[in-house]
């Protein structure tokens, strides 16, 4: 029974994350919480297995050992058998370092977190065992009862509890005390919880054992354990009171940086933060606790912070405030067993400092909420808020082709500022602008704009972010590549060291698309052609592995290498597998071939290969092309690619749930133009790189394939029947010398 329930553990857990989840499917992911909360539901059998009784049982009456002492052995038995099935888990997660990078912190916490759950669990079906005399009764309600407190934390998904009701039942599941521990964190509200409940079932075990045997207690003894009850039931109520979130994470991701307390510490007055949620909100979803848990961790850096949570679903004055500010509601979907409604709800931060409101209005989890408070905090201390000015110079929309860029600025508190090339008074509003530049394409740049645009970078007005490229793509027909008519400012950036060569970079790391195909008969023009899907992988669109100025990885779109001399230097590189494919900019058609039909990874055999630069930073002093004027302290960023934050181009990578890698890289450069720096690594602080980005070959990632299904279904498992052989056979001796003894 015992090696049967390991081998089910291990090969539930395995199949349930590497082939439910599709991991070979393309939605690999080296993130491990799903891996680590599918434990506590394959538990409902696999602990009530560990702790069935045997027929042999009976005879443990026999044995002269105090009752106590015999129940404490038999619940480390089973914890340890319990404690090897865990730590089988190791080893799948170290296999994932193969295609990716994993958490050590989010493994230690994860198999910390699950120990303390088995205790409390073999301790619970222990007391179930004593209730119920007979085995199969006793195995079939505790898998019963487990389940029910694996779940209980959805049943106001189904049911229209009050906060009592929703508060108790996330209380009591088991399974919700373990969403921390699968992030990285240790929780000592978590801890203590499982441990109390360990020790209270231990207790209650031994107590249903004592008046089995017919003990009588007197009446101080029955208050004396009395009173035991009491006070671990109050222990188990307030432990929600005081504690403790220990942050193990590898980037730190759930502690407060050193920046934000250096923030906290300018504050020279209140400031009054308000978190209005719904109640309705805080049933559902496990990670609102998160937010909550940052904000009071937030307020108590500092005696001037003060913190209050309301529920606008209880006052209809907070929801006329809230729309006084600008905030709505969500709309969330709500799964019931035969229906689904749609419920509204607010999860916004409001930040009130010297008079001054700043806003966030909706936060579902706390993966960037140190960042947004961040920003918010220093735009309320220093009365000014982050603006970018922005130029569109290939002839695009802003609000059109580009319609994704002022709303995630906005979202990240960063106002954006649009300029006009083709707004008569664009050199005069231009002169009046600080801060810094985004200027997207150079081929409608003329050269008025473009002494206008270097006059304002050498008088030092503001920093700059160039995506401008000599060519342009007809990205919304067949993907030709033409040369630009204008490049005044590719020349003037040519003229400060970054040199566009006459190639079009590419990389075995790119992106796949997926592409279609009709085909029909040609003999019967009337038959329906039959559509082909096919996903290809595209070396023109680079993805960029994880890199110092690019913590996520990001996809580039047909990039010019560079070439860079004077103060430039590299700030985007590709994989050392990269190459190029040489154009001819006077030719007045395509330049290269883009079809993806057409194009083969191995045609990287024809080209210069090697690592390409597709990304520079200019700093120091320049010298103008266009002004006579010069500067000496520059900084420049330029992305050879118009279309990184094209819609179009954007949503063509974002497959079912999006890819913001390269909005956030975008926020990203204009915080570091800006002088702000640490602010910046804030932004991606809590967000990893969890993509399958060691794995480029489909060869190797199908030997890497069966490697794994080899450790997960066979390796594991053998390795758990030697165990536990061993454990057998170890324990017959001392069986016997022990009955000899006794």
């Amino acid at each position: 029974m015992t090696l049967f329930s390991a081998i089910l553990f291990s090969v539930f857990t395995s199949a349930m994350f590497f082939i439910k989840g599709q991991f070979f499917a393309g939605s690999g992911s080296t993130d491990l919480l799903s891996y680590f909360s599918n434990a506590p539901y394959i538990c409902i059998i696999v602990i009530p297995a560990l702790c069935y009784k045997k027929s042999i049982s009976i005879y443990d009456d026999f044995i002269p050992r105090p009752r106590l002492k015999k129940l404490l052995l038999n619940f480390a038995r089973i914890l340890l058998e319990y404690t090897i099935i865990i730590l089988m888990m190791l080893p799948v997660c170290l296999t994932l370092n193969y295609f990716g990078d994993t958490d050590p912190g989010q493994i230690f916490t994860g198999l910390i977190c699950l120990l303390f759950y088995g205790a409390a669990v073999i301790s619970l079906c222990l007391f179930i065992n004593e209730l119920f005399t007979n085995s199969i009764a006793s195995f079939v309600i505790s898998a019963l009862l487990l389940a029910v407190f694996n779940s209980i934390h959805v049943v106001p998904l189904y049911l229209n509890l009050n906060s009592v009701l929703s508060g108790l039942c996330r209380t009591l599941s088991f399974a919700w005390h373990f969403d921390a521990a699968s992030k990285g964190i240790i929780d000592t509200r978590d801890i203590l919880w499982l441990s109390i409940c360990a020790a209270l079932f231990i207790y209650l075990t031994y107590m249903t054992v004592e008046i089995k045997k017919g003990r009588q207690f007197n009446k101080q003894q029955r208050f004396f354990y009395l009173g035991i009850l009491i006070l671990t039931a109050l222990l188990m109520l307030n432990s929600t009171r005081f504690y403790k979130r220990l942050d193990f994470s590898k980037n730190k991701s759930y502690s407060v940086n050193s920046y934000t307390k250096k923030l906290v510490d300018s504050l020279d007055d209140q400031l009054k933060i308000t978190y209005y949620r719904s109640g309705s909100l805080s049933k559902l979803y496990p990670q609102i606790r998160d937010v909550t848990d940052f904000i009071s961790s937030y307020s108590l850096l500092s005696s001037k912070i003060r913190y209050t949570i309301k529920d606008p679903d209880k006052d209809s004055d907070i929801n006329t405030l809230l729309q006084n500010y600008g905030i709505t509601s969500q709309q969330l979907q709500k799964s019931g067993t035969n229906s689904t409604e749609f419920i509204n709800v607010y999860s916004a931060i409001v930040m009130e400092y010297k008079g001054n409101v700043q806003l966030i209005p909706f936060i579902m989890s706390s993966q960037t909420l140190e960042y947004d408070f961040d920003m918010r905090v220093r735009s309320l201390i220093s009365g000014q808020s982050f603006a970018v000015n922005i130029i569109i110079g290939n002839g695009m929309s802003l609000y059109d082709d580009y319609g994704f860029i002022i709303p995630w600025l906005n979202s990240q508190g960063i106002v954006a500022n649009p300029l006009y090339i083709e707004d008569p008074a664009f050199v005069t509003n231009l002169s009046l602008c600080t801060g810094p530049l985004f200027v997207i394409g150079d081929s409608e740049i003329n050269i008025e704009n473009a002494i206008a645009i270097e006059n304002y970078i050498l008088e030092q007005k503001g920093n700059a972010l160039f995506a401008v490229s000599p060519y342009s793509c007809s990205i919304e027909e067949d993907w030709s590549i033409t040369a630009n008519k204008k490049t005044n400012l590719v020349e003037m950036l040519e003229n400060w060291g970054v040199i566009f060569t006459d190639t079009i970079a590419a990389d075995i790391s790119c992106a796949r698309i997926t592409m279609y195909s009709d085909e029909g008969d040609d003999e019967n023009p009337f038959e329906m052609s039959t559509q082909q899907k096919e996903i290809l992988n595209y070396p023109q669109w680079i993805s960029l592995l994880p890199q110092q100025y690019c913590t996520l990885g990001m996809t580039l779109f047909w990039p010019v290498s560079l070439s860079l001399s004077q103060n430039a230097v590299p700030y985007l590189i590709t994989s050392p597998s990269a190459w190029t494919y040489k154009t001819d900019r006077a030719s007045p058609t395509r330049l290269i071939e883009t079809n993806p039909f057409l194009i083969q990874q191995d045609s990287a055999q024809n080209h210069e290969s090697g690592t390409q630069i597709i990304g520079a930073q200019i700093t120091g002093e320049l010298t103008g092309l266009y002004n006579y004027g010069s500067c000496t302290d520059s900084n420049i960023i330029v992305i050879p690619d118009q279309y990184f934050v094209n819609t179009l181009m954007t949503g063509y990578i974002g497959g079912d749930f999006g890819d913001y890698r390269n909005f956030e890289f975008l926020s990203n450069c204009i915080l570091n133009l800006q002088g702000e720096s640490e602010l910046a690594q804030l932004q991606s602080k809590t967000t990893r790189d969890t993509s399958l980005y060691k794995v480029n070959d489909i060869e190797q990632f199908k030997k890497l394939r069966t490697r794994v299904y080899l450790i997960i279904f066979a390796i594991i498992p053998l390795i758990l029947a030697a165990i536990f052989f061993s454990l057998y056979f170890a324990r017959i001796p001392f069986l016997l010398n022990r009955g000899k003894n006794d």
